[in-house]
């Protein structure tokens, strides 16, 4: 807040209005700590950029340039009007405007719809403040012209009433009802985005409930997997734990969510979670096959408890490049060349000093592989 304190007053001092808005304004007035603080001004970006050394466009087109102090960013933009969205997402005309309430009349929320200015004093032309104290989100405007803008926007007010706890207005809700379609429309990237911070919501089950009270949920990829029962859901730091917990209580596998374009790390992992999640006990092999990351969401729904971390700290070794003898040793001592057989062996040796059957020294591998392999060929 205070970069963005110190952003305000050089534009107030070169003549123009700058104020924080959007989340951060909704976060302190909730005693939250604010992060992402965002600065909405009457100057122009070129004007902006001509008062501070560093800056990058991040969005010029649409009047947003970031201000970089000490290596941090802050997102400063123009007061603006947004016109005409026939994609039902980017506006097809952006007009730059002298006026903070124009500006705040095109947002989303009421509760994300309040300006403050450097002395933290509120700007609340929309009610925002009554909302907050009420706990319910509330389109400004007419709900179905903010859907009709971007119908992302319905997710976020489903969203919104998990991570705050909030109801939406009955007015709000019909308008989701009655527009749920238009998700379709919404770039795959962005549902995620807004589903994955519907997973990490400490009561995911409200927005999940919404999500399916308003029908919404009938325009996502395989979206009556999202009627299930939420309640027993523990949100973590790792959204990937909402998707597991999805797939384990549905008994589907991967495929049926893989249309919302996981990473290729995040598809592993979640594949791999589950294959933990059936094991009916974690032994040591257990700890050294898996990741941290893979076992921790599969203990997210499952009663095992034990410390991961420090189970696989205490492991022989971590990695097959730790174990004391590798591919060029085991082809020396049987003077075979590479083959098949090798990947075999190797793992035979790395499950052994695993699970504690031998010891990770090169004589003790020696001799041991030696019995083995001559007891077995």
């Amino acid at each position: 807040m205070k970069r963005a304190k110190h952003i305000i007053a050089r534009l107030k001092e070169a003549g123009f209005e700058a104020y924080m808005v959007g989340g951060a304004v909704r976060d302190y007035l909730r005693g939250a700590v604010p992060h992402d603080i965002d600065v909405a001004t009457s100057a122009s970006p070129e004007q902006v950029k001509a008062l501070f050394e560093r800056t990058i466009d991040t969005g010029i087109e649409h009047g947003t340039v970031m201000i970089l102090i000490d290596g941090e960013g802050t997102e400063v933009t123009t007061f603006r009007t947004e016109s005409g969205y026939s994609d039902n997402r980017r506006p097809d005309k952006v007009e730059f405007v002298n006026s903070l309430h124009e500006d705040l009349k095109r947002r989303d929320f009421t509760i994300n719809a309040m300006a403050m200015t450097e002395e933290m004093d509120i700007i609340d032309p929309f009610g925002g403040r009554d909302d907050l104290r009420a706990g319910i989100i509330r389109a400004v405007g007419a709900p179905k012209e903010r859907f009709s803008e971007d119908a992302l926007r319905m997710l976020r007010a489903i969203r919104f009433s998990g991570q705050l706890n909030f109801k939406i207005d009955p007015v709000t809700k019909q308008a989701i009802i009655e527009h749920a379609k238009r998700i379709q429309s919404v770039a795959m990237e962005r549902i995620k985005a807004e589903l994955d911070k519907v997973m990490l919501s400490h009561s995911a089950h409200i927005s999940m409930w919404y999500l399916t009270e308003t029908g919404l949920n009938r325009f996502l990829p395989s979206g009556g997997l999202f009627e299930m029962d939420w309640s027993g859901y523990k949100a973590g730091k790792d959204a990937l734990a909402g998707w597991f917990y999805l797939l384990h209580y549905t008994g589907e596998s991967f495929a049926a969510i893989q249309e919302y374009r996981f990473s290729n790390q995040d598809k592993k992992d979640l594949q791999q979670a589950l294959e933990a999640s059936q094991l009916p006990l974690w032994d040591d092999w257990a700890y050294y096959s898996f990741t941290e990351r893979q076992l921790m969401i599969a203990q997210s729904a499952t009663h095992k408890t034990e410390a991961v971390k420090e189970r696989q700290q205490a492991l022989p070794i971590h990695s097959k490049s730790e174990l004391a003898a590798n591919g060029r040793d085991l082809m020396e001592w049987t003077g075979k060349k590479a083959g098949p057989w090798l990947k075999e062996w190797t793992l035979h040796i790395e499950k052994a000093v695993v699970e504690r059957r031998l010891a990770n020294d090169k004589e003790r591998i020696k001799d041991w592989f030696r019995d083995e392999y001559h007891r077995h060929t």
